[in-house]
């Protein structure tokens, strides 16, 4: 099958008229919500309020949990909440002080090469500059592989800058095992299908994607990240169910018609007519990705839109066409899993 990385899939809508919309510091309103665990949620009150009319529609067992340094109750629905992550503990190596990969489950598929995003940190000097895929030899145990395999990668590009490789997941755990790494590691769109069969076990599609429609998964993924983590503002071509597996994510989305007014106004402000069908690496970094966060996420954030925040267990529905981006809340390392279906 061909991968696909977040960005390129995106299809971004043509030209509609533009719509004037209001600015404001203030937070937006709340996504509508439907209180319980997923794994509960009636199919028919689901496919009334969300599926059919395409509203979003938060899915959340409310305020009666926490995932943090001394509570960690994970999602009881889908195996990998609780198979792959766990508290980091007392004496632990890792610079994580609450949530973090669960190495002795997740070694055994060290191996396993997954796609990566990465944005170097203020205090690198050396950014990775390669296009083929990486297949680098860690050290077990304690990181020290990490910063060492990086800077031979990076090759002095400006902290800040943005690039995607393929590399084992082990490079994943190392980092997050390394207590002065601050790479920003992001395991972006890694394709269920592409997963030992251990790991697809662990990731059930839910009854919400298997019934609600035509029961068509068109796609599956997984996402792991070392915060912060960023997705800029897109929209995808199919219905989407986000789940959250580890952390918290924080979403903003936009109606079909305010997304496409906003992404006007980006090109304009740049200068540039960027495609409106396929989308690249300029939303990640540079001029576009500065817009996009200032009219999404900054003080002039626009007004017309909704927000929600997902915990561990929570689930987002998306409605085809609806703009949206995603941020990481918090510094534990942050997991999520979705399903683009029909």
């Amino acid at each position: 099958m061909r991968r696909t990385t977040t960005i390129s899939r995106y299809i971004l809508l043509g030209r509609r008229p533009y719509v004037r919309y209001r600015t404001t510091i203030e937070p937006l309103p709340p996504v509508d919500t439907i209180l319980g665990r997923i794994e509960d949620v009636d199919v028919d009150d689901f496919r009334e309020r969300a599926f059919i009319p395409e509203r979003p529609i938060l899915i959340t067992r409310g305020d009666d949990y926490e995932q943090d340094s001394t509570n960690f109750q994970p999602s009881s629905f889908i195996p990998a909440a609780n198979k792959w992550f766990g508290l980091a503990g007392k004496g632990s190596t890792s610079k994580f002080h609450g949530i973090t990969p669960s190495r002795q489950y997740l070694s055994p598929f060290g191996d396993v090469v997954l796609p990566y995003e990465l944005i170097v940190g203020q205090s690198q000097s050396e950014l990775y500059s390669r296009k083929e895929s990486l297949q680098p030899e860690l050290h077990k145990g304690q990181g020290e592989g990490v910063e060492a395999i990086l800077s031979q990668l990076t090759k002095g590009s400006p902290p800040g800058t943005f690039h995607r490789f393929n590399a084992p997941l082990s490079l994943f755990l190392e980092a997050c095992t390394a207590r002065r790494s601050s790479y920003q590691l992001y395991i972006a769109q890694a394709q269920i299908s592409d997963l030992p069969k251990e790991l697809q076990d662990d990731l059930p599609t839910p009854r919400l994607v298997k019934e609600a429609g035509k029961g068509d998964v068109y796609d599956a993924n997984i996402w792991m990240g070392i915060p912060p983590t960023y997705t800029p503002l897109h929209k995808d071509p199919n219905p989407n169910l986000f789940v959250q597996l580890a952390s918290r994510k924080q979403v903003r989305l936009f109606r079909p018609v305010i997304g496409a007014s906003i992404f006007r106004d980006v090109q304009m402000r740049i200068r540039q007519t960027s495609s409106p069908n396929f989308r690249g690496e300029e939303m990640m970094a540079g001029p576009e990705r500065e817009v996009l966060d200032e009219l999404v996420w900054g003080p002039s954030a626009i007004r017309d839109g909704l927000q929600a925040i997902l915990g561990p267990g929570d689930a987002l529905f998306i409605p085809k066409g609806w703009w949206h981006s995603i941020k990481s809340v918090g510094t534990d390392v942050t997991a999520s899993v979705n399903w683009w279906f029909r």
